[in-house]
């Protein structure tokens, strides 16, 4: 029953973000469109909902949900290591295939100011994403649903919410236009050229859900996520990565995900990560 409410607060939350976000991008500025800023405001709307409902749904407490002090340091270091490394040889492959290229985009103090801006919204988005998804859905539809149901949700959550920005922002804020979104909030997934980076954020959500449930600790996920949207926001002050083809580099934003040079970064991550478990 706590499953089912919990479900049904994910399922409110994107309705809401549908009609928030034009709200949002509007209120932030020319720069800020519908797809840039729906993952924080589903993420913020979720919090506050997960909050509110915290102690109805038993939703866990900091130790429960993964956030155990022992060996925190080094689960976190292990997974920024082991992201850097996946994400590492999917951009090889993206430049072996002529999808990159060295650009250095900004001058030398811009460089490194962007540089440490990009480095605190990845630990930020990675912290913020794995608390979610890897910590309070896993848990609370894992303990309901049984473990193998709780990982294929959440990761099925995690690649969906995440592809839903790619619907347009072109319908200007409003009530109309909010209720328009809402009533079309899974056509992006209409598209079959969404599909493949669908695949690819699913089986990224795997790899996540695996890193939290061998290791025990949320903070080895959240290093390897970390990892990897630290490496496309630093590292596109310094290369460029083009969108062809886009067999290699996949269709969308994440970069390659969905593409061949991101399998290559997600075989690696895990095999990278059973060897770090192993070992542990």
């Amino acid at each position: 029953m706590k499953t089912l409410g919990l479900l049904v607060l994910v399922l409110g939350v994107l309705a809401a973000t549908t009609v928030a976000s034009p709200w949002v991008a509007g209120a932030l500025g020319p720069g800020f469109t519908f797809g840039r800023v729906y993952d924080r405001v589903f993420e913020a709307l979720l919090l506050i909902g997960l909050v509110l409902a915290w102690r109805r749904l038993d939703l866990g407490s900091p130790g429960t949900i993964g956030f155990e002090q022992r060996g925190a340091r080094r689960w976190l270091a292990v997974g920024l290591l082991v992201g850097a490394a996946g994400i590492g040889v999917g951009l090889a492959a993206a430049w072996a295939g002529g999808a990159l290229a060295p650009a250095l985009r900004f001058p030398p103090l811009k460089t490194v100011r962007k540089a440490l801006l990009g480095v605190a919204a990845a630990l930020a988005i990675g912290t913020g994403e794995e608390l979610l998804f890897r910590g309070v859905l896993l848990r609370r539809l894992g303990r309901d649903g049984g473990r193998t149901f709780g990982v294929l949700t959440t990761a099925a959550l995690y690649a969906i919410v995440h592809q839903m920005r790619a619907q347009g922002g072109k319908v200007p804020p409003g009530i109309g236009a909010g209720l328009a979104r809402t009533a079309s909030l899974f056509s992006p997934l209409a598209d079959p050229l969404a599909w493949p980076a669908v695949a690819g954020l699913f089986g990224l959500g795997l790899l996540l859900a695996a890193a939290r449930l061998r290791s025990g600790s949320l903070w080895l996920p959240i290093g390897i996520h970390t990892s990897w949207v630290a490496v496309f926001r630093v590292g596109r002050l310094f290369f460029d990565l083009r969108r062809r083809p886009v067999w290699l580099v996949g269709p969308g934003w994440p970069p390659l995900v969905g593409g061949a040079a991101g399998l290559a970064a997600l075989l690696t991550t895990a095999a990278l990560l059973g060897r770090a478990a192993r070992r542990r």
